[in-house]
């Protein structure tokens, strides 16, 4: 590292200099080192940001980024404002990020009225794939296109900085007492689950789905078997891209934001693209139709993917055409707020709820509930929330989970016992009434085999754990090893099955000592 960084001050093939330094600090030690040297003679580096070679200019400016120094954001400022290249621009302002860049707000809200008015300029209503109309493909409408896609991306790294120092106020949400059509995800195959707690508004059932036409949304804030909940953007059953900024803005959406949420514009949003493209053709589809979008709404909404408040989802349906929804983060889903700790093997609540909800003419009230391999509480917390426990006790072997759990279930306000212990040595003088476990998988502690051999420790201790009417709710991936065991242990008996989730090929089993 020294020799490379000394070897700037001969200003000689410095852009392939700084792009080994660049590849070089991914390593920390590395990194530490440039810090090192950088502070023994800085102006080798700043030197860099005023070289004739814009690659290496927005090289230097990369690196800066991930050092340290009084001096830094003052000297990527002014190279900044002194650059004239569009494609180095943007890489000023993302080395500016980590930095203190309360000092230029003023100067950058300046620049963003500036990149605002220059892409308005632009803007036309022709192919948003295109990005300009190509009346005749000559070079003029090439470097037009390139200028805007540069200035777009300079617009967003500056955005992104003034959202930071400025912390926006969001909107709050104005909407919870008002009728309103909306679609709630949930787990393929269960939909019918979620539909049946349904009371107010006209349902229809879809692939993974719920669609509530008039719905209360405070009655879908008491059901806990979906996933998220969009809204329906009232005129608009489809769209295609080319059009689609121009017939959203066209149609009622800005009314319904109006009606959801309190004050005024401008909104903060997103784009959020399902289709079967590739990543990258899909990002950047994305892009142009918020480019177009904020272009064409004169001020009404603002393009911030990295600080939003809005979520605009566009899923595509048939011939190409996209189904518009709205998620917004400030709608008040305190469901499972509970759920502040996690560890990799954590059940999402919305799972453990759809478990709880299944079973529940197999729940009994004031029960005494075990769950063997607890993880971070979901399965009791979800188990207590559709019917009131007596006692709750979690065991699991992994300290940390045990110690998610507590605070989690301290959050919810269910007392529960948890204990870092291995299940198949805990015994207890009062046996359970229930057992409910999600159990684990296999990984990098647990192969296929330890986890076969698992299931038929857990169901040959767990007769010493249970009453004699109690049942185990067992969620579990491997069905057939459930079956295996099943089948070899007769003092057994499978009430029920459920399929939880088709995707993940999770089954919930519901088991009664004979």
């Amino acid at each position: 590292m020294r020799e490379q960084y000394e070897l700037l001050g001969k200003q000689q093939e410095i852009r392939g200099i700084l792009m080994e330094i660049r590849e070089a600090i991914g390593n920390e030690k590395e990194r530490q080192e440039l810090q090192r040297l950088f502070e023994q003679a800085p102006e080798l580096l700043f030197a860099c940001l005023s070289g004739e070679d814009p690659k290496a200019r927005k090289n230097a400016a990369k690196i800066l980024g991930n050092l340290r120094g009084e001096d830094i954001p003052q000297r990527l400022w002014q190279a900044y404002e002194r650059e004239g290249q569009l494609f180095v621009r943007e890489d000023y302002l993302k080395a500016l990020e980590n930095f203190d860049c309360a000092f230029f707000l003023d100067q950058m809200r300046v620049r963003q009225e500036e990149l605002e008015g220059r892409l308005n300029q632009i803007c036309t209503e022709e192919d948003v794939f295109g990005g300009l109309k190509k009346q005749d493909g000559s070079g003029e409408e090439r470097n037009k296109e390139g200028e805007e896609k540069h200035l777009r991306r300079e617009l967003q790294a500056l955005r992104k900085i003034l959202l930071k120092g400025e912390k926006p106020k969001f909107h709050g949400f104005a909407g919870l007492l008002k009728p309103a059509d909306v679609i709630l995800l949930t787990n393929r195959g269960q939909e019918a689950l979620t539909a049946g707690q349904i009371q107010k508004g006209r349902v229809r059932l879809g692939k993974g789905l719920v669609q509530v036409e008039q719905a209360s949304l405070e009655e879908l804030l008491k059901i806990r078997t979906w996933r998220e909940l969009l809204f329906q953007i009232p005129g608009i059953r489809r769209l295609n891209l080319e059009e689609g900024a121009k017939t959203l803005l066209s149609g009622e959406f800005e009314e319904l934001l109006g009606s959801l949420l309190f004050g005024e514009p401008p909104y903060y949003f997103r784009i959020e693209l399902k289709n079967r493209l590739a990543l990258s053709k899909r990002s950047q589809l994305a892009r142009h139709f918020a480019a177009r979008l904020e272009e064409q709404s004169g001020g009404f909404l603002k393009n911030a993917p990295s600080a939003y408040e809005i979520e605009l989802r566009l899923t595509e349906g048939r011939e190409e055409r996209y189904v518009p929804f709205l998620k917004l983060k400030a709608f008040p889903d305190q469901r499972f707020a509970y759920r502040k700790r996690t560890v990799a093997a954590s059940l999402s609540p919305v799972q453990a709820a759809i478990c709880m909800e299944l079973a529940a003419p197999y729940l009994r009230e004031k029960a005494r509930v075990l769950d063997p391999f607890c993880g971070t509480g979901a399965m009791l917390l979800e188990r207590n929330y559709k019917r009131h426990a007596d006692t709750l006790y979690g065991i699991d072997l992994y300290a940390p989970a045990i110690e998610g759990a507590r605070e989690n279930a301290e959050l919810a306000g269910v007392p529960a016992h948890f204990v870092n212990r291995d299940c198949l040595t805990f015994r207890h003088e009062r046996p359970f009434d229930e057992i409910v476990t999600n159990f684990p998988v296999k990984g990098k502690t647990r192969d296929a085999h330890t986890i076969d051999c698992l299931y038929g420790q857990f169901l040959d201790h767990a007769g010493s754990l249970l009453g004699q009417s109690g049942v185990i709710l067992l969620y579990s991936h491997d069905r057939g090893y459930v079956k295996k065991h099943l089948r070899q242990r007769p003092q057994w008996q499978l009430l029920q099955e459920w399929c939880v989730s088709e995707k993940e090929e999770a089954f919930l089993f519901c088991i009664r000592r004979v």
